[in-house]
């Protein structure tokens, strides 16, 4: 009579430890990438747009630039934050928090949002590890944490882009119109 109880107990473990094999238990890993540019400057102030890609799948509702567990840790207090799809804008020492705290819609895995703020730091310090690195979060509220499966993105940084200086566009469309209009006086 011990032998089959033995036996099933040995199956039941083979067919509990063949599920954890083939059945990996999921996180819901969620990931976020970003990019970031300078847009302006004007007496010694920055201006910087981020670019938020969620590319989890889970939608999030708040991000946080320029922490991780280490701290805030931007080289200078951020100013005038804003964003794209209407979440609260928290001014946080060396950081800023993005939070869904207002009814605004979540960011949806696959989309993107900005976030803008001005600085007194250059584009080169607040990119610079660690500054810049960043976690964004599946709550509405920011949790303190960074890469907690359903939670949180493990850390981060923003790719820096450069912007085309608007004036080279302007002066190669005004060039292209006066060779039209001097082909057509022709």
């Amino acid at each position: 009579m011990n032998k089959p109880s033995k036996s099933i107990a040995i199956r039941c473990f083979l067919l509990v430890a063949a599920t954890w094999i083939v059945f990996p238990t999921s996180g819901h890993a969620q990931g976020a990438t970003a990019t970031i540019a300078q847009i302006g400057s004007s007496s010694g102030t920055f201006d910087y747009m981020l670019t938020l890609h969620n590319t989890g799948t889970l939608d999030l509702n708040s991000f946080w630039y320029g922490w991780t567990d280490f701290g805030n840790n931007l080289p200078s207090n951020p100013s005038t934050a804003g964003n794209s799809i209407g979440w609260a804008n928290v001014l946080d020492f060396n950081s800023i928090q993005w939070q869904n705290t207002t009814g605004a819609s979540a960011l949806a895995p696959g989309q993107s949002a900005t976030f803008t703020f001005f600085s007194t730091s250059t584009l080169a310090q607040i990119t610079t590890s660690p500054s810049g690195e960043s976690v964004a979060y599946t709550t509405d509220s920011i949790q303190f944490n960074q890469a907690i499966p359903g939670q949180s993105t493990p850390v981060f940084s923003p790719t820096v882009v450069t912007v085309p200086e608007p004036s080279l566009g302007i002066l190669s469309i005004s060039s292209l119109l006066l060779c039209a209009l001097r082909r057509r006086s022709a």
